[in-house]
């Protein structure tokens, strides 16, 4: 870490800092653990320089979550250019699969149980500013109808820019065009607007022992909570206690299971397509065959 980012985080925090290792990140930025002369420890993360600088949108998300519901995530204590600074949370894994689900599960049922009630002839779904998914921009242009958000917003805003980057063929991008024209009549209009975690995987959860310590790298917007439950069952990680948890606390309609799981699992792998490419165009391609 250079002694220019050193110097910001000593003034910043009131205290030298003495060590810094890193520790696993993601795709799009260096993490560390720093700790300082007087003990405290936080995190560090710092854009990559061929990624975008998402500091200042995940210190707001971060910050938005702490203030709007009850989800334990990391306290943010410096943000700057190309840099955010955390608290450290401890945690050492799972001991405990089952009973790590269930405490997950009970976190997001409450989560999506925040409602977003705006005034009067004002857009329920979205945000009031984009944010990021990963190393994308997230559209949250607020609108009245999900159906329309949706399909505006998810579907065709990361289909176009997939083809756009030549990670999705046109004949997918048509047939993601010809059924984005069918969403009525699978997709609820006017479904509960619940505050969403957005990427929701045990990868961007912190474990300590039996139970979820952080949830971390949101990428936030209130929708259908459906969404998230999507994100769970397509990445995986999760005991299968998860799901019964959380139907317990919040029920899982039938329809989920049947048809709209498939539909909104097109949105994190459109996100994977743009990144990544490759097989993850196949899966698109196969739920798209499915419902054509």
């Amino acid at each position: 870490m250079s002694g220019t980012i050193a110097k910001k985080i000593e003034k910043a925090l009131g205290s030298p800092m003495v060590k810094s290792r890193p520790l696993r990140g993601g795709d799009i930025a260096d993490v560390s653990l720093i700790t300082l002369a007087d003990d405290r420890q936080f995190v560090a993360k710092r854009p990559r320089m061929d990624q975008p600088d998402t500091t200042a949108c995940e210190k707001m998300m971060l910050t938005y979550l702490a203030k709007q519901s009850a989800l334990p995530v990391p306290k943010v204590q410096y943000q700057t250019r190309e840099l955010l600074v955390m608290d450290y949370i401890h945690h050492t894994g799972t001991d405990n699969a089952t009973a790590v689900a269930e405490d997950a599960a009970k976190h997001i049922a409450h989560l999506h149980a925040v409602e977003h009630l705006p005034r009067r002839g004002k857009p329920k779904y979205g945000f009031d500013k984009d944010t990021y998914i990963g190393p994308l921009v997230q559209q949250n242009k607020p609108a009245d109808c999900w159906v329309d958000f949706f399909r505006e917003h998810r579907l065709m805003a990361m289909a176009e820019s997939s083809h756009r980057t030549q990670k999705l063929p046109l004949d997918i991008l048509k047939k993601v065009h010809s059924f984005a024209g069918k969403l009525d009549q699978f997709l609820p209009k006017d479904p509960k607007a619940s505050l969403l975690h957005g990427d929701l995987w045990a990868g961007n959860m912190l474990v300590d022992g039996d139970h979820v310590a952080a949830f971390i790298d949101p990428a936030i917007s209130y929708g259908h909570h459906e969404m998230d439950l999507a994100f769970i069952d397509l990445m995986g990680g999760f005991d299968t206690a998860f799901f019964d948890a959380y139907s317990a606390l919040s029920s899982i309609d039938q329809d989920f299971w049947d048809t709209r799981k498939r539909i909104y699992q097109l949105w994190p792998l459109l996100v994977h397509v743009r990144i990544f490419g490759g097989g993850y165009v196949q899966q698109v391609d196969s739920i798209l065959d499915h419902f054509l």
